[in-house]
């Protein structure tokens, strides 16, 4: 059976949008206008110019937040369950042990139990070499564009 390594925020979870709203209404409230240096950026603390701090404090203040009310995007469900009986479905997520543990809820809600999950990953490619893995699908295109490079057949989801 041939194995896909997903990730999770941005691919099966909305939350990415999330934190775009998040991040908006923060920049206002705090700071009374708009820091946005580049919006077509997809992590946050590329979007404005925040020092290191502000992200950190920012992510502390709302992470919970966005990660319990982020919904699975729309299809995922019906994409996981079609997916997991033709290959060995593996996640490869930056998250941390409680940010797991609030994606393996919704992920056992939807009939996904025994999926293996490899978190505190940054360093991907590593992991889905080691792993063995086929195919991923990631919302980062550097992400993507390593695992081609090491001929692993990657799917851009944006």
């Amino acid at each position: 059976m041939k194995k896909i390594a997903i990730d999770l925020d941005g691919v099966v979870f909305d939350s990415e949008n999330l934190y775009r709203i998040y991040t908006e209404i923060y920049d206002t409230d705090v700071h009374k206008k708009d820091n946005i240096i580049d919006n077509s950026q997809r992590l946050f603390q590329n979007r404005y110019n925040w020092d290191k701090q502000e992200s950190k404090k920012f992510y502390k203040e709302n992470a919970e937040k966005v990660l319990k009310s982020a919904n699975l995007i729309t299809g995922a469900d019906i994409v996981l369950n079609k997916i997991k009986d033709i290959f060995e479905i593996i996640i490869v997520t930056a998250r941390d042990d409680f940010e797991i543990k609030l994606a393996k809820e919704k992920l056992n809600a939807i009939g996904l139990t025994n999926v293996k999950i490899f978190h505190n990953e940054h360093d991907k490619i590593n992991r889905f070499i080691n792993e063995k893995v086929d195919y991923i699908i990631d919302d980062d295109d550097l992400t993507c564009i390593k695992a081609a490079e090491n001929n692993i057949v990657a799917l851009f989801f944006k």
